[in-house]
């Protein structure tokens, strides 16, 4: 491998320039909701997995905060009106994790954002490149769980 294409993969896959420009663009969102980066990521995990894989154990696995980060989060964003937690009922250590109609509008408004971002990153990438470049990205996270896995 060359030194450019080297210097270019492992900027893809630290993904420096991708959080600098997704900060830049959240920054107006995060402003004026008064929100983290961890809100917004929490409130679209949330939005994904609605009535599934809510507890904070679930959005830990993720790897990508820590337990502390999660639980502040999740309290900010209850106190915001944005979350309500509902104790599990089969096993009452467990709370669940669900959007108020108040982060309806508000995860609309981020999912518009993040699709501005898409079109940006993917200007010049062909649906065949796409196919490609989700299939590397799938096997790499394979392949970096696995090892961090032993």
């Amino acid at each position: 491998m060359e030194e450019n294409d080297y210097n270019s993969l492992e900027s893809f896959l630290y993904g420096m320039q991708f959080r600098k420009l997704m900060e830049k663009e959240m920054e107006p969102i995060q402003r004026e909701y008064d929100l983290c980066r961890i809100d917004i990521q929490i409130l679209l995990y949330l939005d994904r997995h609605q009535n599934e894989k809510d507890t904070s154990k679930d959005i830990l696995k993720l790897k990508m905060f820590t337990k502390g980060h999660i639980s502040q989060s999740l309290t900010r964003l209850q106190k915001m009106g944005y979350v309500f937690m509902k104790q599990d009922t089969d096993d009452r250590r467990y709370t669940h994790n669900y959007l108020t109609d108040a982060a309806r509008a508000l995860v609309v408004k981020i999912k518009n954002k993040y699709a501005e971002l898409w079109e940006i990153i993917m200007q010049d990438v062909t649906d065949e490149e796409k196919t490609v470049m989700r299939t590397i990205a799938g096997k790499v996270s394979k392949n970096i769980s696995g090892f961090l896995a032993r």
